[in-house]
């Protein structure tokens, strides 16, 4: 067995209980093993030890096939559904295990949990290159989904100084309307930044009452 980094570990073993295991006496025999890393397929017989692994990253699906005897018996095949890469589909037998619905499940949490490890180390290794770039280059990192980490960034930035927001009716016409003839000069020059966008219709509409009333 190839030993693997990541303190691989051991998760459940089991062996087929097909006819041609019990008829053999044992000679021949289908081992295999679950571990937090990889499923491995042992075929055993006179003098011949073939030995398979699927890394759990690549595992697909898993289902469980049984037949009316295998159900009566407690056993099953455990249907591995598998990607490999390029895309290429294959399924892999685990035949005539016991308790076949509970090897399937594990399976599929364990697979699960590689999955989320997985993407964790993603984003760590995406962190990592952001503060990495940041650090050389002053310029503040992306993540994948193209949002800055602003805690690299947060020593740096300083806040700008306020803005102060003018108030639009400062852009009127400051002129003291005396006589009915500034007045309507007024108001046509408060229709047109009215129009402009400057004033808008409610002050507008104010500053007019208010000229009005001067009348």
């Amino acid at each position: 067995m190839t030993v693997h980094s990541g303190h691989e570990q051991i998760v459940w073993e089991g062996e087929s209980r097909n006819v041609t295991a019990r008829a053999t006496g044992g000679r021949f025999t289908l081992h295999y093993r679950l571990t937090t890393h990889y499923l491995y397929f042992e075929t055993g017989g006179i003098g011949l030890t073939k030995q398979e692994q699927v890394p759990l990253i690549n595992v697909q699906d898993v289902d469980v096939s049984q037949t009316l005897l295998q159900k009566r018996q407690r056993i099953g095949n455990v249907l591995v559904h598998i990607v490999r890469s390029g895309g290429h589909r294959e399924t892999a037998v685990l035949d005539s295990i016991l308790e076949p619905s509970q090897v399937r499940d594990l399976i599929n949490h364990t697979v699960h949990q590689v999955r989320i490890a997985a993407h964790q180390r993603q984003i760590d290794e995406a962190r990592d290159l952001g503060t990495h770039r940041y650090e050389h280059t002053g310029q503040i990192p992306q993540t994948p989904g193209g949002h800055p980490h602003l805690a690299a960034a947060a020593g740096h930035l300083q806040p700008g100084p306020p803005v102060q927001q003018p108030n639009s009716l400062q852009a009127t016409p400051a002129v003291q309307a005396t006589t009915p003839e500034q007045v309507m000069a007024l108001l046509k020059q408060l229709g047109e930044l009215r129009d402009a966008g400057v004033v808008s219709p409610e002050e507008f509409e104010a500053k007019k009452k208010d000229l009005l009333d001067r009348l």
